[in-house]
């Protein structure tokens, strides 16, 4: 190689440096620069969908409090008997929501599994809140995606008493 490069002439061995140089620069943005610059960029855009999600939330909670300050009897009281898919049936009925709940399925004598459809989320909340603080139903699981239309999720959740 040191033959091969003492046989050049001056302005060949320039070119070459000169390319090498170049060749090296690239690699070094393409291997390195550009994935981090890509990255960064993405995770930018991650912070502000996280934002606006929260933002939203947050406006949510102020409407969850309204609505249960403008009608703190939605449901009825504790222990009356009626079995869980009564109780959750029942209440969606009382919040206007049960055309959103598209089916109720009991999982034995203490749990049960509501799918629901493009159904607001703050209706959603204030029902599972309501459920829980006077009927001691808590949510076990909740798999929810938000749905095409603004405020609104669809899913699945289990209930148990």
């Amino acid at each position: 190689m040191k033959d091969w490069w003492e046989t050049l002439q001056a302005r060949e061995r320039y070119m070459i440096l000169v390319a090498a140089v170049l060749v090296a620069l690239s690699i070094v943005y393409l291997a390195i620069w550009s994935p981090i610059a890509s990255s960064r960029d993405e995770k930018q855009k991650r912070v502000e969908v996280k934002r606006d999600t929260v933002t939203w939330m947050a406006i949510k909670k102020q409407e969850v409090e309204h609505l249960k300050r403008i009608n703190p009897n939605l449901f009825n009281k504790v222990n009356d008997g009626r079995s869980l898919l009564a109780v959750v049936d029942t209440g969606a009925k009382q919040m206007g929501i049960r055309p959103a709940i598209t089916r109720i399925e009991p999982k034995g004598e203490n749990n049960v599994q509501i799918w629901v459809e493009d159904i607001a989320f703050d209706y959603l909340i204030v029902l599972l809140g309501e459920l829980e603080r006077r009927n001691t139903i808590e949510v076990a699981d909740a798999s929810l995606n938000r749905s095409d239309q603004v405020g609104k999720v669809t899913g699945k959740v289990t209930l148990v008493r």
